[in-house]
């Protein structure tokens, strides 16, 4: 019983290396990215990973909906540090989630959203591969705030914020300017979804 929970234990710790491996591959070689690229950086044989993913594809989503899961929690973070009112904690996530962009963070926006078109996916992906869904929580909590209006789509709220965030205005930012940038991107998507 102990070993069961044993090998669970180290593959979950292995898949965890192997899609974080993914998403930095991805980030410096996009779409030309081989399974070779992986293996090399995680120092395993080809065998070792599919064992743990059967496919290419397999993998892209799996780092996918990896890299959505630490976009989330990133951003969550941010809004939490923030401690203040809603506006303080969605200037606080997009001047993150640009900070991302700007260091070239394999869970970035930027290229989670590249990762996301890269492949002519052979099924629909899940929600939770999406790069917007990484911030539905967020905007329930904001429309329960009130700072979004509550009949609005989520999914059209987080693709503005997204967008803000994937902007060349954010891009070319310098680290003094990006607060007020992503103050005013806030007054921009309030303007869009905010309360009557």
């Amino acid at each position: 019983m102990a070993s069961e929970r044993f090998a669970r234990h180290i593959t979950g710790i292995r898949n965890e290396e192997i899609l974080k491996a993914t998403l930095k591959e991805f980030l410096l070689r996009g779409s030309t990215m081989r399974i070779e690229d992986v293996t090399a950086s995680v120092g395993i044989g080809k065998g070792t990973l599919y064992r743990h993913f059967d496919s290419r594809i397999a993998l892209l989503r799996a780092a996918l909906a990896y890299g959505v899961r630490e976009l989330q929690g990133r951003a969550l973070a941010a809004r939490d540090a923030a401690n203040g009112e809603a506006d303080h904690g969605l200037t606080a996530v997009i001047v993150e989630l640009a900070a991302m962009n700007a260091q070239g963070d394999p869970a970035s926006p930027a290229s989670l959203c590249r990762l996301r078109l890269c492949e002519r996916w052979p099924e629909p992906l899940a929600a939770e591969c999406e790069p917007n869904g990484a911030l539905g929580p967020l905007i329930a909590a904001w429309q329960a705030d009130g700072l979004f209006d509550r009949g609005e789509s989520q999914d059209w709220i987080a693709a503005l914020i997204i967008c803000a965030v994937n902007s060349p205005q954010l891009a070319s930012h310098s680290d003094g300017e990006l607060p007020a940038l992503a103050a005013h991107a806030v007054r921009l998507i309030r303007r869009a979804f905010g309360t009557l």
